[in-house]
């Protein structure tokens, strides 16, 4: 890729931060995105910006690192977030995904406390069918053998929830990502009301097929992220 290339991907990967910060996906705002670099062996991820007294409110391309896909550090001003070995296990295991996110969304993570898997429930809640499986592992992942724990767990789907330790997302863009990560919430979320008045119905395997192929599969993604872009503050201070 080319230089202009690879910082465009960073100015994408800087504003996710932006946007699932003022979304409330990571309380504390401690959480990460990372990105494949197309045509190599390299990643950009966050760099432990925690350390400078900050949070990921303000993150910028500046923030952003550079490391192999064996997490190893190439590129930054800074060292690169610890948990990068959740991000290049799956990675290195699924060429159909390049992003993943790392965050500890509220909702998410109580259904791995509770042990109770998130079900595909509401209109959002499709691609995680038949169910978002849990990690039983409640420890940083910071070792390449704990991020092949998540590659494992997570399989061929969108999601993991991490026991106590919030959740694991990907998607085939920065940008679809970052649509899962919030999916997953707002799925949890409504599973936790509806278990408040019965027993949570799953969306039907007809609706779960419709979402997951050819055109709903591509609107699913494509129609909503217009909705999530303008939680950028940096937007609305233009």
């Amino acid at each position: 890729m080319t230089t202009e290339q690879v910082l465009d991907l960073k100015q994408r990967l800087a504003k996710v931060h932006r946007i699932m910060t003022a979304g409330g996906l990571w309380p504390l705002t401690k959480g990460h995105v990372s990105a494949r670099i197309p045509g190599t062996d390299r990643v950009l991820i966050l760099g432990h910006i925690h350390s400078e007294g900050r949070n990921l409110a303000d993150t910028d391309v500046d923030d952003i690192c550079t490391i192999d896909i064996d997490g190893k550090p190439i590129e930054g001003r800074i060292e690169p977030v610890d948990e990068r070995y959740a991000h290049t296990a799956v990675l290195k295991a699924r060429a159909d995904v390049q992003s993943v996110v790392h965050c500890h969304a509220t909702y998410a993570t109580a259904f791995g406390i509770a042990g109770v898997p998130i079900i595909p429930v509401g209109n959002r809640g499709g691609i995680f069918a038949p169910k978002v499986p849990i990690l039983d592992f409640d420890r940083q992942i910071d070792t390449p053998e704990r991020g092949n724990l998540v590659r494992d767990a997570i399989g061929d789907g969108y999601a993991v929830v991490l026991k106590n330790h919030g959740v694991v997302c990907c998607g085939d863009s920065i940008e679809n990502a970052c649509i899962v990560a919030f999916a997953l919430e707002e799925t949890a979320q409504l599973q936790w009301l509806a278990t408040a008045l019965g027993k949570p119905q799953p969306i039907s395997s007809g609706e779960v097929r419709r979402v997951m192929t050819g055109k709903s599969h591509e609107e699913y993604f494509s129609h909503v992220w217009g909705h999530y872009a303008a939680m950028d503050p940096w937007d609305k201070k233009k």
